[in-house]
């Protein structure tokens, strides 16, 4: 596994069946406990609500990846740069939902 800055441990590769040529692709990732939700949000959710939970937070001066919910940081003129290194406390997936003002779905619910 190959770390990040912001401690995920991330796995790429294929797996193969003996004897057969069909190949799938597994992607593992471990999150510390205090990145989780994001992670399990970014992941459970479909590119749509994952393209509007981050539209959303960019409007309320945040950044949010599947690595956590950040400050976003202002250039010198004014504009976003990215996010600050101070990362939202959120526990559960809930916590992102209610510090972005936007009504919690249920992983079954985030196919947008």
């Amino acid at each position: 596994m190959q770390g990040t800055d912001s401690g995920v441990d991330t796995y790429f590769g294929l797996c193969t069946y003996p004897g057969r040529e069909l190949r799938h692709r597994i992607d593992l990732k471990v999150y510390p406990r205090n990145r989780y939700a994001s992670g399990l949000l970014a992941w459970t959710g479909n590119d749509v609500l994952n393209r509007r939970l981050r539209i959303l937070a960019e409007s309320k001066g945040y950044v949010l990846d599947d690595t956590g919910l950040y400050l976003a940081t202002q250039s010198s003129g004014g504009k976003r740069a990215g996010r600050s290194e101070a990362i939202v406390n959120c526990h559960e997936e809930k916590d992102v939902f209610d510090t972005l003002g936007f009504p919690y779905l249920e992983p079954h619910e985030r196919n947008l």
